[in-house]
Formats: C-alpha cells, structure tokens, sequence
C-alpha cells in the first residue's frame, strides 16, 4: 500500500513503511547514513538533500531549481 507526502508544492507517493531523512552534502560530494559513506555528485555539494529508506534500498532524492538565461542574438 502506498502512502502520498507533499514535498515542495509537489506530491510524492512512497511506500508504507518507508524513512524520510535529510543529509547535507559534503564538499567532497558524500553524504554519510548509519556511518556508511556514499557518494552522491559534488555539484550538490552543500545542499541538503532527501533520502528515502525503504527495506534494503537507499534512495536519493533531490530538486535543482535552475534558471538560465540566453541572449539570442
């Protein structure tokens, strides 16, 4: 059975039983959960990112906002 949580103005269907945690990336681009490092990308490092632990998976998610902007001539 899934449950639905809204998360920045946007909703997110995740399984029952399924952890939600946040982690800050490290300059070197790692994150660290119960003392195991993983890497995760270093352009993100210093942004918090969300973490979804559901059985034996961990799941990394995380929203970029960009704006670029080009002249076009």
């Amino acid at each position: 059975m899934n449950i639905s949580a809204e998360f920045s103005g946007g909703n997110v269907t995740l399984p029952e039983g399924a952890n939600i945690f946040s982690r800050k990336v490290a300059r070197s681009g790692h994150i660290s959960y119960e003392g195991h490092p993983y890497f995760i990308s270093k352009a993100l490092a210093g942004r918090y990112i969300r973490l979804v632990v559901f059985a034996d998976r961990l799941i990394v998610d995380a929203s970029i906002p960009l704006h670029k902007e080009y002249p076009l001539a």
